[in-house]
């Protein structure tokens, strides 16, 4: 009886949510399978497949198989001599076709070190707090001196994507998937969403310096990299945070808060299946105490299989590559309705921005976008990014050496003329 309403619920729950199924079969059995079978044991369940496969495996990798088919290709290329990028429309990657509707992601080929996919993105309410390690829980403001030497010249960011990208190639869902964007499998895209043309017009320079105007902070802060010094903050992603805090406060003369809550650990051990709804808690009770903010910034690492390395050469120095990263509030069903994001363009538009001012200043230094499903807490400002700095094979003096360059990338799209 048992195995016949089961079957049914399946039946029921594909009339009801067609898209579920016919928009990627592959990944959509498993998700009713799961829903059906979680809804048996726990009836008041409502959460979708996914939120519910993020809380409970903490490996889980953020960019999968398609995001490391695309960083190997990248690497490729390089080694070949080739700066030019060769489109490509097998291996999972999207086609290319002219005036593409819609777009879904492909399968990912395995999962290794976890990044910001471990619980389901901030995306539960959490009145708790995030316990915090020794040194934890601290917010940290660095006030530029007046000394500070703010020298990013005004940039426009629609000339320099006219040197990429023609309008109708900005205007080309799959064009840009197959050039600029990565997409997860969970979810899917259309022009309505991605529009490379709306996002290199987008004015995203900053409206005022009241103080603080930055917030970097660090949803999973335990991420270290290969030499890092087991138990030492300073060797992880809060050390790489603490390098770009200050450089944007001494170059470009921003005032930059840098918090350094330990949203991952609990009672001393490693726990990231609430991190995002406890940093969730925290950046709320932040930004009414500091609404001057208008920048934020979650530091990452990403994770990858050990064979890959994710460097490349900038002013001499080997510098680990960075990968912006950003939830559409959006599956395979559609719009996530529980999951509202008022900035979602604006926040597609900054990564999008930075990503072009990266191709222009320092080829090979930043990898494709990534896209996924949920929100990541990206939803509090229009400038909000989620920032994956190089990987578990990188070395701590090469995250580092990564800031220079984003600080600059970031001064070109936000700061105004001066």
């Amino acid at each position: 009886m048992r195995i016949l309403m089961l079957l049914l619920w399946i039946l029921v729950s594909l009339f009801l949510s067609p898209a579920a199924f016919f928009v990627n079969q592959e990944q959509a059995l498993p998700r009713l399978l799961m829903q059906a079978a979680q809804g048996f044991v726990n009836p008041v369940f409502s959460e979708d497949w996914e939120a519910w496969a993020m809380a409970q495996d903490e490996n889980l990798e953020l960019t999968g198989g398609y995001g490391v088919e695309r960083a190997k290709e990248q690497l490729l290329q390089r080694e070949d001599g080739d700066g030019t990028e060769t489109p490509t429309d097998g291996d999972g990657r999207a086609d290319s076709e002219e005036g593409a509707g819609s777009a879904e992601g492909t399968d990912p080929a395995g999962k290794t070190d976890s990044a910001a996919g471990s619980d389901s993105a901030g995306e539960t309410d959490s009145s708790g707090a995030a316990g915090s390690g020794s040194g934890a829980g601290s917010a940290g403001g660095t006030e530029a001196g007046s000394e500070a030497e703010a020298d990013a010249e005004p940039v426009s960011i629609p000339a320099l994507a006219s040197a990429f990208y023609t309008s109708e190639q900005l205007q080309d869902v799959g064009y840009l998937l197959n050039h600029a964007f990565c997409l997860d499998p969970t979810c899917m895209v259309d022009g309505s969403i991605l529009n490379g043309e709306t996002f290199v017009n987008k004015d995203l320079k900053l409206t005022g310096m009241e103080e603080p105007q930055v917030l970097i902070y660090h949803t999973h802060s335990q991420e270290a990299y290969a030499d890092s010094t087991p138990g030492d903050p300073s060797m992880t992603v809060q050390g790489v945070g603490e390098e770009l805090a200050r450089i944007l406060t001494e170059k470009y003369g921003l005032t930059v808060l840098h918090n350094t809550t330990q949203f991952d650990m609990m009672e001393g051990e490693l726990e990231r299946s609430s991190a995002y709804s406890y940093a969730k808690a925290e950046l709320e009770q932040i930004l009414e105490e500091y609404p001057s903010i208008q920048i934020i910034i979650d530091l990452h690492r990403d994770g990858v299989p050990d064979d890959l390395h994710l460097a490349t050469e900038v002013n001499g120095k080997s510098t680990a590559q960075i990968m912006f990263f950003n939830g559409l509030s959006q599956d395979l069903d559609g719009p996530i309705d529980r999951l509202p994001n008022p900035y979602r363009e604006d926040n597609l538009a900054f990564s999008f921005q930075m990503y072009i001012a990266a191709q222009a200043s320092y080829p090979d230094f930043c990898r494709d976008i990534y896209l996924k499903g949920y929100r990541y807490n990206l939803h509090f400002r229009p400038r909000s990014v989620l920032l994956e700095v190089g990987a578990q094979t990188n070395t701590y003096e090469e995250a580092v050496n990564a800031m220079e360059p984003f600080a600059d990338i970031l001064a070109q799209v936000v700061l105004p003329a001066r």
